[in-house]
C-alpha cells in the first residue's frame, strides 16, 4: 500500500468514499457490513473502520490469542487461582 493514510472530503450527506486500495486491503465489496467506531485521539476524535466479523466471539478470541504468555486458557486458570488464593 502506497499511502496508509489519505485525506477525504465529507459530502453534504456526511458520507465519505473508501478508496479502492483500502477496500481491497480490507477485503470488502459493495454491501459488505463495516463497523465504525469513534476513537479518542490527541486533539479530538477519529473514526476506525473495520470489516464486521462473522462471529464476534471468534474475533475476540483471535485478538487475544497472541497476548497470553502460554495460552488464553492457561492464563485464565492462573488468574483464577490467584484470585481464589486466601489473602495473607
Amino acid at each position: 500500500m502506497k499511502q496508509p493514510t489519505r485525506e477525504v472530503t465529507l459530502s453534504s450527506n456526511r458520507q465519505v468514499g473508501l478508496v479502492s486500495e483500502f477496500a481491497r486491503a480490507m477485503g470488502v465489496t459493495p454491501k459488505t457490513k463495516i463497523l465504525e467506531t469513534l476513537v479518542r485521539l490527541p486533539g479530538g476524535y477519529g473514526v476506525l473502520l473495520m470489516r464486521a466479523p462473522r462471529s464476534y466471539s471468534a474475533m475476540l478470541g483471535e485478538a487475544l490469542a497472541g497476548t497470553a504468555p502460554d495460552s488464553a486458557d492457561a492464563t485464565i486458570e492462573a488468574l483464577r487461582d490467584e484470585w481464589e488464593r486466601p489473602a495473607k
